[in-house]
């Protein structure tokens, strides 16, 4: 009774982008898996930690004038570091404790995965014509 009112839906709109069931859906998926497999998460956690501790921890300067104070200051300020990064990977730690189903590296795997993900579908869709394509 119902059945005649139902329709078949090709194309389905989601945030900016639209997902057709063509050859952009599977692509996608098998960029999605590729990039979750193949992706370090440690190296992206190490350099993302780096670039935190650059902003959060800055140089202390040329220092004094004699090399004395500028080895001192050298040692302050890699102890800093070397204090704030503990800090960070002890919250990472907390983290994955309080939240085993979202481990840190998981969510590094899985936003690679979308990342690689929208970009072949957005590169596959560019080169069948875009969006705006007549059929």
């Amino acid at each position: 009774k119902y059945i005649k009112y139902l329709r078949p839906v090709r194309v389905i709109d989601f945030a900016p982008f639209v997902f057709t069931m063509d050859g952009s859906w599977l692509l996608g998926q098998i960029a999605f898996v590729y990039a979750f497999n193949k992706v370090k998460p440690s190296a992206i956690i190490d350099k993302l930690i780096e670039i935190t501790l650059d902003v959060l921890v800055p140089g202390r300067g040329a220092g004094g004038s004699n090399w004395w104070n500028q080895g001192w200051r050298m040692i302050e300020e890699q102890a800093d570091r070397t204090s704030k990064e503990m800090d960070i990977r002890g919250e990472l730690r907390k983290w994955d404790e309080e939240f085993p189903f979202m481990h840190h590296e998981l969510i590094v795997r899985y936003i690679a995965g979308f990342f690689a993900s929208t970009v072949v579908m957005t590169v596959y869709n560019e080169l069948r014509g875009g969006r705006t394509r007549k059929r």
